[in-house]
């Protein structure tokens, strides 16, 4: 039985700990829709169990149990409401999994990289729950706190009752899986939840459910699960369990993704809170991937580390904990984790804290970092060499990859202004385009705003015709920005791969044999066709002009280059690498030969004064894209490099620091030089 007993509002001086930045963690909520007969559930979910018992203390779980597509014991346990959840959520196939109210699809689509940046995000109200025991009866009391500002909405709460394991000892459906993990029990609200009042700021929310403990449970293993959702969106503004660590490392910074410039300094601020009457000792490390010539820091307690530092945080007590990093010359994304561990407490795991600086990088490569299409480990990291190798052939130095979670960061902090070039690497994984939009929005934005977007893979054309009823918006994408149309699914015959040799673009690209990187039973090459004007076919199946494989569209805004296999299925490294170096000319527009050879040296002029001791001026032409000067000794080494921008008709070196001798300035894009030109420096 359950029932709620009172609801009312507390003030602030009730609360356990008010942050001062006014933001909670946010726990992640993962709502699985499983089933103990079901093949594929048996093949995806260890992906996601893995990553889940990584995380344990930092994300919340709860495993629906399906009526179909054979027996489960734990379906029928409460078929009523399992049936109801299906239906709150419009569930049509197993596996399934939402993160916060939207759906994820399979549950290898829960990856450590998604959940780092889930941990990223606050709430502004915090679900402490706690639980007592009379006899077979749980109380479950609730206490919602609100340290910020709540977005407009309907807010509803939902509690369930959760088996945290459910062992077997043998499978009792067909798929061969025993161990359950966060099996759905009970829900003590109503299935759709209850309508809840969020108290104003420095206030909190009272509720106190009760549950059976039923003989089937484990009341070791029973805890309650409590979730705040806006009743519109489906989205979970937080989540709350019983034993959820008293620690809170909250990420405080507007931006968790900001763009940088050579020379500038970028911080981000966070916090650790401790929610708590007792003081917590804890370890800091910060992982910085970045170049060698950029670095980073931190500031905690007063001191500044480079690396790792150890403090303890007194009972309701915060500590700031600020990064620092300093960018220099090379383009990059820099990338930095801070992960805080609490070695006293081994059942309170990591928290972790992301934050990103791009600077210079006009070509990103992005991977489609989702469920894999045969739960094989083949994603599309493995396939990042192919791109930013093709790159670096072409003569780029101003590229830089990531996943598309941190493209997706990125353009919601609006940092990716210089990113002129995208380039989608799908291979085969699903979604690739369909239940996204916030995805593809951004996308149509870039392009519609003067970028260019590359996107391969096998299967992306499919998966757009599959679900067309249900994401009209990847269909749009799909045939007025890609302006391609799906014809077929795994092209008959398909065994090689070649240019259409009138494309003024692609025509010397050279034939490549298709590799079966997923085993021949994975084999989905798309067949396309250009579906408009400002469409063309560029690359066919076994050069057969009715097989098309590839198109390339241009407007006065952008263009896109869509192939329907991934570069990772083109055999011949060297193809691969023409692809990529075409795809870029073809971007670029870029000049060959003399006339480009010309047109380039003209942009740089001599520098005045020369010989100079302090300072000398460079004069620059027609500068009509962003380029960066380098100065190097006369042994070749970089002495200086800056960025020169749009329109720049003059630059001003400081040699103040130089030591007397000859030395050499240039201009580069990334893929081309002028010739270097000569001053010296005299003290």
């Amino acid at each position: 039985m359950k029932r709620s007993v009172y609801t009312f509002t507390l003030f602030a001086l009730t609360l356990i700990s008010v942050s001062a930045f006014g933001q909670a963690k946010k726990y992640p909520l993962y709502e699985h829709f499983t089933q103990a007969s079901c093949g594929p559930c048996a093949d995806q979910n260890p992906y996601f169990e893995a990553v889940y018992e990584a995380n344990y203390s930092n994300m919340h779980h709860v495993a629906y149990h399906t009526s179909w597509p054979g027996y489960d014991p734990m379906y029928n346990f409460n078929p009523t409401e399992s049936d109801a959840m299906v239906s709150f959520y419009g569930v049509t196939g197993v596996p399934d999994m939402f993160e916060n109210g939207s759906d994820l699809g399979s549950p290898t689509a829960v990856t450590q990289d998604r959940v780092n940046e889930a941990l990223t995000e606050t709430s502004p109200i915090r679900i402490l729950v706690t639980e007592s025991t009379v006899g077979s009866t749980r109380n479950v009391h609730i206490e919602i706190q609100t340290v910020g500002t709540v977005p407009g909405g309907t807010y509803k709460v939902k509690a369930a009752a959760v088996e945290r394991w459910i062992d077997y000892g043998s499978p009792p459906g067909t798929n061969g899986e025993s161990l359950f993990p966060d099996v759905f029990r009970d829900m003590m609200t109503s299935t759709s939840g209850d309508a809840v009042t969020l108290a104003g700021m420095g206030g909190s929310t009272i509720l106190d459910y009760s549950y059976t403990l039923a003989p089937e449970y484990d009341a070791t293993e029973m805890y309650a699960l409590v979730w705040v959702y806006n009743s519109s969106t489906k989205e979970v503004l937080n989540s709350g369990a019983t034993g959820d660590p008293a620690i809170e490392v909250i990420n405080a910074a507007d931006a968790t993704f900001v763009h940088g410039t050579n020379g500038s300094a970028q911080s981000f601020d966070g916090i650790v809170a401790n929610i708590g009457d007792a003081d917590m000792n804890m370890e800091i490390s910060l992982a910085s991937d970045q170049p060698g010539d950029w670095s980073s820091s931190f500031t905690f307690n007063g001191n500044t580390y480079t690396d790792f530092a150890s403090a303890s945080v007194g009972g309701l007590a915060e500590l700031p904990l600020e990064l620092n990093v300093n960018v220099g010359p090379t383009a990059a994304i820099g990338e930095y984790t801070f992960t805080v561990t609490f070695p006293d407490d081994p059942g309170v795991f990591p928290q972790v804290l992301k934050y990103y600086v791009i600077s210079g990088v006009t070509d990103l490569v992005v991977n489609n970092e989702v469920g894999f299409g045969d739960g094989s480990p083949y994603g599309t990291w493995d396939w990042e060499s192919l791109y930013t190798d093709g790159l670096m052939n072409a003569g780029v130095s101003t590229y830089a990859a990531t996943s598309h979670f941190t493209m997706k960061n990125g353009f919601k902090n609006n940092a990716l202004g210089d990113v002129q070039r995208i380039y989608y690497n799908v291979g085969w994984t699903f979604p690739a385009l369909v239940d996204d939009a916030t995805k593809i929005a951004y996308l149509e934005d870039f392009l519609d705003n003067g970028g260019d977007l590359m996107i391969a893979g096998q299967d992306i054309g499919w998966e757009v015709d599959y679900y067309a009823a249900y994401y009209p918006e990847a269909v749009d994408f799909y045939e007025n920005y890609l302006q391609s149309t799906f014809v077929n699914d795994a092209a008959a015959g398909a065994t090689q791969f070649t240019a259409v040799t009138t494309d003024a673009w692609y025509g010397d690209v050279a034939t490549s044999d298709i590799s079966k990187p997923y085993g021949t039973t994975y084999y989905y090459p798309d067949q396309i066709e250009p579906n408009g004007a400002e469409a063309s076919a560029i690359f066919n199946y076994n050069n057969t002009e009715t097989k098309i494989g590839g198109v390339r569209s241009e407007t006065a805004d952008y263009k896109t280059v869509y192939l329907g296999i991934g570069l990772e299925m083109v055999a011949d490294e060297a193809v691969r690498n023409a692809i990529m170096d075409a795809t870029y000319a073809y971007f670029t527009g870029a000049m060959n030969g003399v006339d480009y050879d010309a047109y380039i040296q003209a942009l740089l002029g001599g520098a005045s004064p020369n010989p100079a001791s302090t300072s000398t001026t460079i004069r620059l032409y027609n500068i009509d894209q962003d380029y960066t000067i380098t100065v190097t000794d006369i042994t070749g080494k970089v002495v200086a490099a800056d960025q020169i921008h749009v329109g720049a008709e003059s630059y001003s070196l400081d040699v103040s620091n130089m030591e007397s001798g000859m030395y050499f300035y240039f201009l580069s894009n990334g893929t081309q030089s002028t010739k270097a030109e000569k001053i010296q420096v005299i003290k």
